[in-house]
């Protein structure tokens, strides 16, 4: 099963967060942001979203744990960025051609990330 499939839907975070992060990605440019945030030189090739999602998860629980200790250190932008990432991986992940059928999303209690 994919990693967006699993770990991602376990994620418990503050509302405000995933609606922001929601809100950037009709505004997230892969090849602009995804460099910067995985700390990748601009001239090299960017990774797979597979690859991706792993790198940014480590990135999102240090955040994470951040803002939980309320450590000086934690970023509200930068958290938001990465969760930003985080979902336009997800959503390249899940439709790539060996990504499994995605299931339906017909009743009102579920929670579906469309675009």
């Amino acid at each position: 099963m994919h990693i967006s499939t699993t770990v991602l839907d376990t994620l418990i975070r503050p509302r405000l967060l995933i609606v922001s992060a929601r809100y950037a990605l009709r505004d997230y440019k892969r090849a602009h942001r995804l460099a910067r945030l995985l700390g990748l030189p601009m001239v090299r090739s960017l990774p797979t979203p597979q690859v991706a999602l792993s790198q940014l998860l480590e990135r999102e629980r240090a955040l994470e744990h951040a803002r939980r200790t309320h450590d000086a250190s934690w970023s509200a932008s930068e958290h938001v960025a990465v969760m930003t990432a985080l979902l336009h991986e997800a959503l390249l992940d899940m439709h790539s051609p060996t990504a499994p059928a995605l299931p339906r999303c017909d009743q009102p209690h579920d929670i579906c990330l469309a675009l």
